[in-house]
């Protein structure tokens, strides 16, 4: 992991470049105000909990959505990445993703499951 270029991919990456369904937006609103201790540990790999990835969302039911997994991306080599649980959230090596697009080493990791109002 590198956490460093990691920081500074998540620096220049544009809000507006993220996807604005409503989906999204939603889970960029709410999950750093829900999940302050899991933002805390992805900020310490360098992640911005509010840029995520990748989405997978449900339906919203009864004003909940839940995301079944959420992905980010990592620059660097995985080995000295670790899987966790932070605040009931399983944090681990994403098992298929998207393109990414980027050409220098990194790798794409997963955190589920994720709950948050549905405040849009």
């Amino acid at each position: 992991m590198d956490i460093i270029k990691t920081v500074n991919y998540y620096r220049k990456l544009d809000k507006n470049s993220l996807c604005s369904c409503d989906y999204c937006r939603n889970y960029c609103l709410e999950i750093k105000k829900t999940y302050p201790i899991l933002s805390d540990y992805l900020t310490g790999m360098g992640v911005d909990i509010e840029k995520p990835f990748e989405t997978m969302p449900l339906d919203p039911y009864e004003g909940i959505i839940e995301y079944i997994a959420v992905q980010y991306i990592v620059m660097g080599n995985h080995s000295d990445f670790k899987a966790a649980v932070v605040s009931g959230v399983d944090i681990d090596m994403a098992d298929s993703h998207p393109v990414t697009g980027i050409e220098e080493e990194h790798f794409v990791i997963e955190i589920s499951p994720i709950k948050l109002k549905w405040a849009i």
